[in-house]
Order: C-alpha cells, then structure tokens, then sequence
C-alpha cells in the first residue's frame, strides 16, 4: 500500500523511510518498559536505581523525540502531497483524458476522488500507517523482551497472535467487500446531486421536483411530484445510507472475535505468570515489569483492529484514484517529433479529413468514411439531421477523441502529431451550450488569453457585442455571473464566449448550434457578432436553421455520419435531396402562425 500510494503521489517524498521512523520510536517505547526490570530490580532491593532510571526516562524521551519528528512529516505528506499534490495531479490527469471518458458516472468518480477518496487517503500517512508502524515496533520488543526474561509468560502471551491474525483476515474479508459497495453508493450519490443541482430549470418545469412539499424521504413516491423530493435522488440517498450502515456493522462479529483473542492472550500470561510468582519461580521485579509489558502489548496489538477501516477505506480510495490516473490519455508526440504546422498560400490553415471513421463504443461507427477539405479563410456550414455526425466531427477536428481508421489534418498536420497545447492554440470553439465560470465577466472573457491587457479585453467585448451587457450591468465587468453564468441570459452568454473566441484570435473556429435556443433579438446581435468573428478565418458550422448558413462558401450535408453532398445553397436546392426537403420544411414551419378562435 506505501509503495501504490508513493505512486499515486508521484513525489520525492518518501515514506518507507518515514515509517521506518515510528517502528524505531515504537521500539524505544518498548525498550524503556523492559529497563524497567533492572530498575525494579534494584529499587525493590534497595539498591542504587538512579542509573536505571535514567535509561528508562532517555530512551523514552528519545522514542517521544524520534516520533514527533516523523509525525510533523508525516502530517506535512498527508497535507501537501495527498491533499494538495494529489489534487493537481487528478486535475492535470483529468486534462489529459479525451472527452469521450468523461460520462455522468465518471464525474462523480472524479468529484469523489479529489474530496472524500483525497481525505480518506490523507489519513493513511498522517494516522494510520504511523500508529500501525509504531505499535508494530512496540509489540515486537515487548513480546521478544518476554521471551526471553520468561519464556513461559512471553509464551503464552505470543500464543494469540495467530488467532488475532486469522480474525484479522476475517475482518479484512468481512469490511472490504461492504465497504467497495458503499463508496460506489456514495460516488453514484454525488453524481445524482450534480445531475439534480443542474436539472433544477427541467425538474421544477415538470414538477419532478416539489420545493414547498411536505412529503418524506420515506413516503415520497417514485416520481416525487407530490412531495419536496426527487425520487432518483431520494433512492440514492437511501442507498448510500443503507451500503454505509452495512459497511459499518460488517466488522462486528470479526472485530469482537478480534479482541477477545487479544485479551485472552493477556489473561493467559497474567496467570501463568501469577502462578510462577506464588510458587517462587518468578522474580516480583519481573513479574511486575512483565505484567506491565503484557498490557502494554495487548494496547497496541489490539488497536490494529481500528485501523482496519482506515486502512480499507484507503485501499478503495487507492483504487479509484488508480483507475483515474491510469486511465487512457490521447498520446502526445514527443516535443522534438511534434509536426509544425504549415499556413496556406494565403494565410490561415486548411483542415481535412482523410477517410475518418470513428465510433464512440467499439462496432459502432458514427462516422463513416468521411473526406473532406475545408480551405483556409473559407466559411463551410454541416447541416442534416440530427444524429448524423456533425458534432461528432467538428470536435475530431480539435481532437476531442482520435479517429477509429483515416486522418484529421489541421494546417497539414496529423492532429495526433500536434502537442495538444499547439493544436488548442489554433482552434477556437463556440457550442449552443456555453459555461461560464463562476467569477466575473471579464476574468470569463480573458480565459481567451491570459495575458491580455484590458485594453484588449475591452476591445473585443466591443466586436462580440459584449459591451452593450456589462454596460446594462450593476457592477459591469466585474459583475460576478454565477455558476455555469446563471446569471446571464443565453445571448449574453453566448457573446462572452465569442468575445473570449475574438480574444483568442485562432485561424480555426468551429461553431455548433450556438444560435439555435436565442429569441429574435439575441440572435440577431449574436449572428452579426459571429460573422465578423469569421472573417479570416477556416470556419465549421452547425445550424438547424438554414438560414443562418446560407451565405457559407460551402454547405456539407450529412446523413448517418456519411457526406451525402457538398456544394453551395442554390447547387444543393438545385439538387434535391436531404437538403431541399431540410429547406422546405423550414419555411413552411416559418410560415406557420398561431390561428385565434375567431379568426
């Protein structure tokens, strides 16, 4: 377990030596209790002690001086490393992971994993593995110490370890499986809150979700409409606490077998040696020290059984953080391989794809065979139905996932012979739904470029239509927007993302849908904002609404993740086919109006 959590940690910190630290201060604690013989000894015959007593007081100070050092490191490792270190190496690593591992499950694995499987796991250097490590040290020099001044009573002593071990393993066997389960409930629980705390707009419309209700966590109905609660959330909820109450109750038959093992180890020593004391075979002095040994072993050894929990809790944590570190990241080239890229004739970067298939589950192709060349500084629209693929294709082309079979080039390159950080720097994205973080508007903006000035700041807000909002404002740019920036409409949203797009200025931009949940209004200010942001640059969008689109250089039709058809808006209506139906049917939708009863 030291060595998979130095892995984990991934630092210069090393812990072997750390515990080798507490088993010494474990064993001078043990060494001062066996000086405690020669110095009863002398002081029951009235002879000189002080000497004795002195090595006693030493070699305790000493042990209490050697296991403060390694605890304050010990607690340094369980802050620094586990709870900081630890954390920005989940967020790096999860930075690497392409987007297709990333489902609602996997979310909550990594929200558990960088707060309850970080805290189970700071405990095993800081509490756990030291207490273990010093009473292991402790137990080992009593128990020999024993053997060797009174074999009998150090015997009999040593006799329950095998119990107290076979009860050991019984526990392990016992808590583990419970305990797997429980941190599942518990993972499956965080990723039900973030799905309920995001769903609030969609739950509270179709009354899934009551706020004012009066209904129980035990009486509330499987929907949840008649009460205050969400049943997917509720049956979370009962499971968890369900799987913990098993996780929790699971040691109780090995944990009492455990220590009666122990205790009768001592009973056992306590009476063999009473029994050589009244028969004037055992020294008082001995008999005294030992007795005190006995209990002294039975403290230590009889702990181990608390630190079952901390030890399987970070197991289980270990696990997990594993399955996250270990996941599969895209490969990055090595930075003296990487391809540079190579600008058009004119300026900008051309994109293609080279018979792309990709599927995003093994057998089950969502793009098939696709070739397609997009020129630099060209605009170039993908319509079709939904489900076709076009997402899907705009996002190989910023290597959100690598293709099953062919190849996405960006400015002649392989995107898979690019440094992630090289290819992001060139392609700017703006989708239907935009996150924002939760800090103020121009610190949203400004995730463009970092080190923009804010005259710069400034000026692109004013091309993306921003201005006009933060003006509106109470605190304008530093108004504080809200998590996913609730605070702001859809449109405004939308025009803080193409302002970070403007202040980003990447050749490559790719656009899906991001007009499509706007009213009039903000469509109109956000489609004149993203035609300017097109100017110069290689463009992919998406729209349903043909409109939008039909000015592009080249419209690509897609149905079932092939190319249907490539060609202008007149060749294509021209043509007939999926996009002639596609433009009928949305003007004969635009034509439809609401007819009052007495019209």
């Amino acid at each position: 377990m030291i060595r998979r959590l130095q892995r984990c940690l991934g630092t210069t910190s090393n812990l072997v030596p750390l515990m080798t630290a507490h088993v010494v201060a474990g064993a001078l604690q043990g060494v001062s209790l066996v000086l405690l013989v020669p110095f009863l000894r002398a002081f029951l015959a009235g002879e000189p002690s002080g000497g004795w007593l002195a090595a006693v007081v030493a070699t305790a100070l000493l042990g209490l001086t050697v296991s403060c050092v390694a605890t304050v490191r010990s607690y340094a490792i369980a802050c620094y490393d586990v709870c900081g270190s630890l954390v920005r190496t989940l967020g790096h690593r999860v930075q690497q992971l392409p987007l297709g591992w990333f489902t609602s499950a996997t979310t909550g694995q990594v929200a558990t994993a960088v707060s309850r499987d970080t805290a189970n796991l700071s405990h095993l250097p800081s509490i756990a593995l030291p207490q273990i490590a010093s009473m292991s040290g402790s137990a080992a020099v009593i128990g020999l110490s024993a053997l060797l001044m009174e074999w009998r009573m150090g015997l009999a002593l040593l006799l329950a370890l095998p119990g107290t071990l076979l009860c050991l393993r019984w526990l392990r066997r016992a808590v583990r499986g419970e305990f797997a389960t429980s941190q599942a409930a518990a993972e499956a629980l965080g990723a039900r809150l973030l799905e309920f705390s995001r769903l609030q707009a969609v739950l509270r419309a179709t009354g899934a979700a009551g706020g004012t209700g009066t209904g129980t966590a035990g009486d509330a109905p499987a929907g949840g409409r008649d009460g205050a609660t969400w049943g997917p959330l509720e049956a979370s909820l009962r499971e968890d606490h369900a799987a913990a109450h098993r996780a929790q109750h699971a040691k109780g038959p090995a944990g009492q077998a455990f220590h009666t093992w122990v205790e009768a180890g001592v009973v056992a020593s306590l009476t063999v040696g009473l029994y050589l004391l009244l028969g004037g075979s055992l020294d008082p002095a001995v008999f005294i020290a030992l007795a005190l040994m006995a209990i002294r072993f039975a403290e230590p050894v009889g702990m181990l059984a608390f630190y079952v929990d901390p030890l399987h809790q970070s197991d289980v944590a270990l696990e997990r953080i594993e399955s996250i570190l270990g996941a599969p990241a895209l490969p990055e080239p090595e930075a003296e391989r990487a391809t540079s890229l190579r600008p058009a004739a004119g300026g900008g970067l051309d994109v293609s794809l080279e018979h792309v298939t990709f599927g995003y589950v093994p057998g089950r192709d969502v793009i098939h065979d696709v070739t397609l060349t997009f020129p630099a500084r060209s605009v170039t629209a993908l319509v079709g139905p939904s489900g076709s693929g076009k997402s899907t294709l705009t996002r190989l082309v910023a290597r959100f996932w690598d293709v099953s079979s062919g190849t996405v080039r960006v400015g002649g390159a392989d995107v898979r012979d690019l440094r992630t950080q090289d290819l992001m720097a060139q392609v700017s994205m703006v989708f239907q739904d935009v996150y924002l973080f939760d800090t103020t508007i121009e610190e949203n903006v400004r995730i463009g470029r970092a080190d923009a000035t804010d005259e710069q700041v400034r000026a692109e807000a004013e091309r993306a239509g921003l201005s006009e909002v933060v003006e509106r404002l109470p605190h304008g740019w530093a108004t504080q927007v809200g998590e996913g920036g609730s605070s702001l409409s859809g449109g405004e949203r939308q025009r803080v993302a193409i302002a970070r797009a403007f202040l980003k200025d990447a050749p490559v931009l790719l656009l899906d849908e991001v007009t499509s949940a706007l009213d009039g209004v903000s469509e109109a200010g956000v489609t004149r904002a993203m035609e300017e942001l097109s100017q110069g640059r290689t463009v992919l969008v998406i729209a349903h609404r043909l409109s939008t689109i039909r000015r592009a250089d080249r419209i690509v039709v897609l149905v079932d993740g092939a190319v249907e058809a490539v060609g202008t808006h007149d060749e294509l209506y021209d043509a007939g086919g999926t996009y002639r139906r596609f433009w009928d049917d949305q003007s004969a939708v635009d034509r439809w109006r609401l007819v009052g009863s007495g019209a």
